[in-house]
């Protein structure tokens, strides 16, 4: 993970010296030790960019890196350190693929912006410069983000004696941005399904009648389904079996697991999938007409990726005009369905936490089914 690479008209640069583009002029600038900036005044030569960026290096940089050899060999530049956290949180912290890799990204910027600063050099103006750099413009939430991630990393830091303190521990979140998507109501649903193609109409009523999401609807296999000998009567509903669900976002905890029984309109859902004559193991999926790659994303040729069935859901909502009165960040998505379901099984009087595979749930009831314990929630269904 090391710092960015020159362009071939700035490979004579040294350490430090950057150029950007600000309103249509070539602009120079200079990273300090600390990882402030110094931005040069408009039309200085380049020469003499070069030139006082050599200097500074001369007296500060390379006198620290001398100091810092010889006085403390834990006081290294953060593009030798942040490799290593970023090892460690793989290797201890149970974090999901996304979540690996969102973190793995905000390193190599680290890295990218600030690789050439001392560890024992970070402060608070560092992390002001990060924020300023990374979240100018962009919502509270971001920011809040950010500040976690300097958090994390720095308590990796000091917990390696590469730093004495956390500065990140010294900023202010903001206050949390308002939801402003709206809520899907169950008339816009049916809209919608009552024109979706068959396999977005599986995803939509499985999303529906599960609570999940639809990266777990778009990896539900038929054999996830495990069906009894003879049906059986559970809460009064016929239950046909139970459909087992891995959901991705808290993957490593207990109540990720969850088997939903088989109800009539679940196994319904199921039956009506079937009726494209496709050949494939996943519930909802879709014969490929492209000649395109198949996706790293799937592993099977007629599976869909989750981000083609969101888009695919937004794409029709507009074009039926189902909130078009809202902006299109305000309009509700394919995630909304989820919101949607836990809503309607809440007003059925049923408690949808475990259900949701939500971590939180207090009625569960687990079972074991090999060596993998799953929990059975009660039979319940939407008459939509």
């Amino acid at each position: 993970m090391a710092p960015r690479q020159r362009t071939d008209a700035n490979k004579d640069f040294p350490v430090g010296l950057y150029t950007k583009r600000v309103r249509g002029k070539l602009r120079y600038y200079f990273v300090r030790e600390d990882g402030t900036e110094k931005w040069f005044p408009i039309g200085v030569a380049r020469g003499d960019a070069i030139a006082a960026a050599h200097a500074y290096n001369a007296k500060y940089r390379v006198q620290q890196l001398a100091i810092s050899e010889r006085g403390d060999k834990y006081n290294k530049p953060l593009s030798h350190w942040v490799p290593v956290v970023l090892q460690r949180v793989k290797k201890e912290e149970k974090l999901g693929a996304n979540a690996i890799s969102t973190f793995e990204a905000d390193c190599k910027r680290l890295v990218e912006q600030f690789g050439t600063v001392m560890s024992k050099a970070v402060n608070l103006e560092t992390v002001n410069a990060y924020l300023e750099l990374n979240c100018s413009g962009k919502s509270n939430n971001v920011y809040n983000r950010k500040i976690s991630f300097l958090r994390k990393v720095f308590d990796y830091l000091c917990d390696m004696s590469a730093m004495a303190a956390n500065p990140a521990e010294l900023k202010k979140v903001k206050p949390k941005d308002e939801k402003k998507r709206q809520r899907m109501d169950l008339n816009a649903f049916k809209q919608i399904e009552a024109a979706a193609p068959l396999w977005l109409k599986t995803a939509m009523n499985l999303a529906l009648q599960t609570t999940h999401a639809v990266l777990e609807v778009s990896r539900i296999k038929y054999r996830d389904c495990e069906y009894f000998p003879v049906p059986v009567i559970q809460n009064g509903l016929e239950v046909f079996g139970v459909m087992r669900i891995h959901r991705q976002k808290v993957q490593k905890k207990e109540a990720s697991r969850v088997a939903i029984p088989i109800t009539a309109a679940l196994k319904q859902i199921i039956d009506a999938s079937r009726q494209d004559h496709i050949l494939s193991p996943y519930i909802v999926h879709k014969r490929k007409t492209d000649s395109n790659p198949v996706s790293k994303e799937v592993s099977h040729e007629t599976q869909l990726v989750s981000t083609l069935i969101s888009r695919t859901f937004s794409e029709l909502r507009d074009e039926l005009g189902i909130y078009e009165h809202l902006d299109k960040d305000s309009r509700p998505t394919f995630h909304e369905i989820r919101a949607l379901s836990i809503h309607l099984f809440t007003q059925m009087g049923i408690d949808p936490q475990a259900r949701a595979a939500h971590t939180d749930s207090k009625s569960t009831k687990i079972y074991q089914r090999g060596h993998v314990e799953w929990v059975e929630v009660p039979a319940a269904e939407l008459a939509i």
